[in-house]
């Protein structure tokens, strides 16, 4: 069945001299001659056998038809440009890898990864998503999540990651300030420092003074509710902080911390990859799950 639609591009020349009715200023953002509008405005008005516009010399006068033209027609236009752009940006299902993952996790330890992923399988499109709460993410939304072992998401195959190593760590102006003098530090040494805290890991600094053979005593200090909080606090000399080995280790490398008081100290904790049950033949999950495994398992041979 045909459908009795006007031409687009009649259309379109009539919004635009509505907005500033003027066919010369619509030809002119159009990108059309001033002739070019006024005829497809006539092809329009004959279309529809009324008059649109009544022209008065140089000036354009919207008609009482014209405008309720207008009123109908402008949203139809909006709609029909939203679902383009849409489709312009529409991403392959087939091809889009989404994850999800822990906000530290994923700017100080996965970027660095991800980017060599993206180089060596160029035909995925990668999204990256924050990770809150992996027992409430929508399994639809997400192909993988890459979390905290003590989060668990429902009906999901995981994998193990690795095993968390943390690091008392901090700035080596903080050391300075200390004793300038002194090169060589002792795990007990750490009580003369401000302590720092992540609020949701309360026994960080507990847990680590009996694995140093320390007693516990006050650990008073400025916490944080974020690693990369607690991260730039340390970078910026506010005292000592029990960070993973995996989220220090770009600013131990680069100087920006220094881990004085003993190596690194393992945990009970493990970081895990896991996928909904019914996306583990998915391509992008399965070369993207081989791909990470073997990266890391690569690293830990050298």
């Amino acid at each position: 069945m045909r459908r009795y639609i006007p031409s687009s591009t009649a259309l379109k020349c009539f919004e635009a001299s509505v907005r500033h009715l003027s066919f010369t200023k619509a030809a002119e953002e159009l990108h059309l001659t001033q002739s070019a509008v006024s005829r497809q405005i006539r092809n329009l008005e004959e279309f529809l056998s009324r008059d649109l516009f009544i022209r008065l010399n140089k000036r354009l006068v919207l008609t009482g038809t014209g405008a309720a033209y207008y009123k109908e027609v402008v949203p139809l236009l909006d709609r029909m440009e939203n679902a383009s752009l849409r489709m312009l940006h529409r991403e392959d299902e087939k091809t889009t890898l989404t994850l999800s993952a822990l906000p530290t996790l994923a700017s100080y330890w996965l970027m660095p990864l991800l980017a060599e992923f993206q180089r060596l399988h160029p035909q995925f499109q990668i999204k990256v998503r924050s990770l809150d709460d992996a027992a409430k993410i929508d399994p639809d939304a997400v192909d993988v999540i890459l979390h905290y072992g003590g989060d668990h998401w429902p009906r999901a195959v995981s994998h193990q990651l690795m095993r968390e190593d943390v690091l008392a760590v901090c700035s080596p102006l903080l050391l300075e300030r200390m004793d300038v003098s002194k090169s060589v530090w002792q795990a007990e040494d750490v009580t003369q420092f401000p302590f720092l805290h992540l609020s949701s890991r309360i026994n960080a600094w507990p847990d680590w003074m009996v694995s140093q053979g320390l007693e516990s005593g006050s650990f008073a200090g400025a916490s944080f509710a974020h690693f990369h909080m607690l991260l730039e606090a340390a970078k910026n000399s506010m005292g000592v902080a029990i960070l993973p080995c995996i989220l220090a280790q770009k600013s131990l490398a680069s100087g920006e911390l220094v881990a004085p008081f003993g190596g690194p100290v393992a945990t009970p904790h493990e970081y895990l990859l896991s996928y909904p049950v019914d996306k583990a033949d998915l391509e992008q999950v399965v070369v993207f799950r081989d791909w990470l495994l073997a990266t890391l398992e690569h690293h830990k041979q050298n």
